[in-house]
């Protein structure tokens, strides 16, 4: 982030010494200390949210991909079964036709 070596540090502390004045620094720099501590909690909120949403995402891609994973594997199925006994398919879309029919 950036980078400030100690004496960079001892240089503003000095110069802030002589136009605040040695009553008010200290006051300054716990209110400096303030705003740094807000700012770092406001950017910390911000990344832990951005990171959340990147999740969502990336969850619900995978969800799409395990549905379409699924219902592959199902019409897989379902023509094997058809190909295996082809009267059970006629038989299993008669069925789900009545179910249709009972539920209406």
């Amino acid at each position: 982030m950036l980078d400030v070596s100690f004496w960079e540090l001892l240089i503003i502390g000095a110069i802030a010494l002589v136009v605040v004045g040695p009553e008010r620094l200290p006051r300054l720099m716990r209110t400096l200390g303030l705003w740094a501590g807000r700012a770092r909690a406001s950017f910390q909120s911000i990344r832990d949210e951005v990171e959340r949403e990147v999740n969502i995402d990336g969850v619900q891609q995978t969800r799409r991909a395990v549905d379409r994973e699924a219902s592959e594997a199902k019409r897989k199925v379902t023509e094997t079964v058809g190909q295996v006994d082809p009267t059970r398919e006629s038989d299993e879309s008669a069925a789900e036709k009545d179910k249709g029919d009972e539920s209406r």
